[in-house]
């Protein structure tokens, strides 16, 4: 009877630990029996890849803010203004893209940094803050770019970086998310600093009781968002071959959701790397397939949305049931009185 029990809970935790992953294949085969002549293509797989890639950095770094308990909205506004400099810079002024992209990560830092230090240092509401941020920097690629699109003088050298495909299938975008992913996952969940940056969005008084300085750590959690925003403007450049002003501001959206999505799977409860990823890729195929349905194009911000609200929910009955599983697995450990000698001396 014992055995049975045992089997059952460690099925039960297999699939809530690998439900995005379950709900990603479940997706996949859906949409191969509903358009079995375009959907399961190997052409079609590389889309989504590729599409994506660039908004899995996007998740991810909205999510480190998210890890120590804030939020930033202005991903979307920093990676559009990584866009237009990255195309500016290439094409008027013939940079070197590796000094664009130091250039670039530069300003997002710096932008991060201005934003953790409002946040973390004098306490002021994530929320206002980035959006003021994000409201601004919005205003900067406006005024740089004059609303224009910037496509002629990209070097074709620096296009094929995002352009290329590994053995003519797997895009190169998707590698470089794929390894950003591997780091982060290694730097959040094997290093001390890591470990910090979950201790203080778990409990910052006490984080600050155990000597983690908590200013600090949303500073740095500030700044890992705007550059991960920097970088992704920087890729979606050698994706396209131009520069829209525009173009990366529809990322917070999915992004959002995918972070939260992301956290009911892989640590149930806890704001993942590879949660995060999986989560990227499941609203990506959902749209895609959507649309080969013949959906219009309203059904993706809706989608968006929907998915956003449900992820929202998902994760915080995720934190309820790890605290309820914390709290009773500290009552197990408490010894129980053994007799009425025990009672009177305590």
């Amino acid at each position: 009877m014992a055995t049975r029990r045992k089997t059952k809970m460690t099925f039960s935790t297999l699939t809530s630990r690998y439900s995005l992953l379950i709900g990603l294949g479940a997706l996949i085969l859906f949409f191969t029996a509903m358009r079995p002549d375009i959907f399961p293509t190997l052409a079609n797989a590389g889309s989504i890849m590729s599409d994506n890639a660039v908004l899995t950095l996007v998740a991810l770094g909205i999510m480190v803010p998210l890890i120590v308990g804030q939020f930033d909205l202005s991903p979307g506004f920093v990676a559009s203004l990584a866009v237009m400099m990255t195309a500016g810079f290439l094409s008027e002024y013939q940079m070197h893209p590796l000094l664009v992209l130091v250039i670039i990560l530069t300003v997002g830092a710096a932008i991060g940094a201005t934003m953790g230090v409002l946040v973390g240092y004098l306490q002021l509401n994530s929320l206002i803050v980035s959006l003021g941020v994000g409201s601004v920097v919005a205003g900067l690629v406006l005024l740089y770019s004059g609303g224009q699109i910037i496509f002629k003088g990209i070097p074709k050298d620096f296009v094929a970086i995002g352009q290329t495909r590994l053995f003519d299938f797997v895009p190169m975008p998707f590698i470089y998310a794929i390894v950003i992913c591997t780091i982060m996952w290694f730097v959040l969940t094997q290093r001390p600093a890591g470990r910090r940056l979950y201790a203080v969005g778990a409990n910052p008084e006490a984080a600050t009781l155990i000597g983690i300085n908590v200013p600090r750590s949303i500073l740095i959690a500030f700044v890992i968002s705007s550059m991960m925003a920097s970088l992704a403007g920087f890729i979606q450049v050698s994706r396209l071959g131009a520069g829209h002003p525009t173009s990366a501001q529809a990322f917070l959206l999915p992004a959002f959701a995918a972070a939260f999505l992301g956290a009911t799977s892989f640590r149930p409860g806890f704001y993942n790397v590879w949660g995060t990823f999986v989560a990227v890729y499941l609203v990506g195929t959902g749209t895609t397939g959507l649309f080969m349905l013949g959906a219009e194009s309203y059904v993706q911000p809706m989608f968006n949305g929907v998915v956003l609200v449900i992820a929202v929910v998902a994760a915080r009955l995720g934190v309820i049931r790890r605290n309820r599983a914390e709290v009773a697995a500290a009552r197990r450990r408490i010894p129980e009185p053994s007799g009425p000698s025990e009672l009177q001396s305590t």
